[in-house]
């Protein structure tokens, strides 16, 4: 067997060092890519990731507020509730609209957008009845089964009592609606109301109303034992002590709260006015029953305020008469027991038939005209859509006058257009569905 010379052994001894080590930093260079890749991935999913923050606020909040509590292993005894936090700093202020980080259109054109008002005298308002009450008191609700404008106008009842009450709102978790929970298995089907409305500003602009979570308010008075059956007076937890219900079936948490607060089942609009008076003195139940009476004496009709209506600042009785004129002769009123409820929860169940399918203007009715007209401006000036959804119309609406323009350049330079609704998708009856020819069609005469 033939040696290998010294001199060519050498050359091959001193070239494989050189070469392990180019091999050596190539594959600490990939594995410190892979590992900078690897965990930048996992700090933006562990970071930045909705659920993991909702979870780290979570653990945040029991270890801030829940450490010092027993592990509520059935015990009866109620423990204090933990304050509220404070409400944040403004997201961005609800009086102006710019879409300028929601894909345009420019501020010149969005301006045309804005109907609402900015009336800073308006924040500072708080309703009389129960603003001077030493307990912390609530208002919960279950969103309407229908459509989305139906839900729209239930929420907005819910909002007015709120704030009329001086009760904390506690919003609903978010879950399907009607309508916009198809095609599962291709889009997101739960939603909540700050999906579509900026509540959170509203809380915080507004001295009047505090607006918190399902979750905040279940960990801040169920989870201390604050709740109770209003059958057996037992201490009563959320099913399964959960206290995160965004995308669960709401029905056991529907339940749960129909047995843990006062549910006023006779509240219905088309059976009564719900009437607020001037503050919590008994005197003004008394008053406003009163007046209810003299109206049904000579029940109103509503042909008498056809092209006649009374002044908003009429007297009481004259905008009483109008305001159940042909409807209601009943009032539901919002009394001393109901003011000593510490929870107020409004169902929406289509076999009872309680559902608040009704716009707020014409189911409360304020004692105070001052009292109205604010509420009016409120619902007005704050329960807007969100900026991302008023910019989406401005886009469509600035398309329409371009295509306008284009149409007619000269006669037509503002790009000015005629428009109707029309109600065709989001009817479950398919034979109001009509195509857009025969929509067309049917209106072509009435159209210039």
């Amino acid at each position: 067997m033939s040696s290998i010379p010294a001199d060519a052994r050498t050359p091959n001894r001193g070239a494989s060092p050189s070469t392990n080590a180019s091999s050596q930093t190539y594959i600490l260079f990939v594995v410190t890519c892979l590992f900078v890749s690897l965990t930048g991935n996992f700090l933006h999913h562990r970071l930045a990731d909705p659920h993991n923050v909702h979870k780290h606020a979570m653990r945040q909040f029991e270890m801030t507020h829940l450490a010092d509590n027993a592990k509520f292993d059935g015990q009866k005894k109620k423990q204090s509730a933990p304050k509220l936090p404070s409400p944040r700093p403004p997201v961005h202020d609800l009086a102006g609209l710019s879409c300028s980080d929601h894909g345009g259109p420019s501020d010149d054109v969005t301006e045309e957008m804005i109907y609402w008002s900015d009336i800073p005298s308006d924040d500072k308002f708080v309703s009389p009845i129960g603003k001077n009450s030493k307990k912390r008191k609530y208002l919960t609700f279950e969103p309407d089964g229908g459509g989305f404008n139906n839900i729209r106008m239930s929420m907005e009842t819910m909002i007015v009592m709120a704030h009329a009450m001086s009760r904390t709102l506690v919003m609903p978790p978010s879950q399907a609606m009607y309508l916009l929970r198809k095609d599962r298995g291709k889009q997101r089907v739960h939603f909540s109301f700050d999906d579509f409305y900026h509540l959170e500003q509203v809380g915080y602009e507004h001295a009047g109303l505090h607006v918190i979570s399902m979750e905040e308010f279940l960990k801040t008075e169920a989870m201390t034992g604050n709740l109770f059956n209003k059958t057996t007076g037992d201490v009563a937890f959320p099913p399964h002590n959960q206290t995160n219900w965004d995308g669960f079936d709401p029905k056991p948490l529907k339940e749960y709260l129909r047995d843990v607060t006062m549910t006023p089942l006779d509240w219905k609009p088309g059976s009564c006015l719900v009437a607020f008076p001037s503050d919590d003195g008994p005197e003004h139940f008394a008053e406003l029953e009163e007046m209810m009476k003299t109206v049904n004496a000579n029940f109103p009709k509503v042909r008498e305020f056809i092209d006649d209506p009374v002044p908003v600042n009429a007297s009481t009785i004259e905008r009483l008469r109008e305001a159940v004129a042909g409807q209601v002769k009943n009032l539901c009123v919002y009394d001393e027991k109901m003011q000593e409820a510490p929870i107020i929860h409004f169902m929406c169940y289509h076999k009872m038939r309680v559902r608040f399918l009704t716009h707020f203007y014409a189911f409360l009715f304020f004692e105070s005209w001052e009292q109205d007209l604010f509420y009016k401006r409120f619902v007005r000036d704050h329960l807007r859509y969100s900026d991302e959804i008023q910019c989406a119309a401005a886009r469509v609406v600035a398309a329409i006058r371009d295509r306008a323009r284009r149409r007619d350049p000269n006669g037509n330079p503002d790009g000015e257009f005629d428009s109707f609704h029309i109600r065709r998708g989001d009817f479950q009856y398919k034979h109001t569905r009509l195509e857009a020819n025969q929509i067309y069609a049917n209106s072509k005469d009435k159209l210039k």
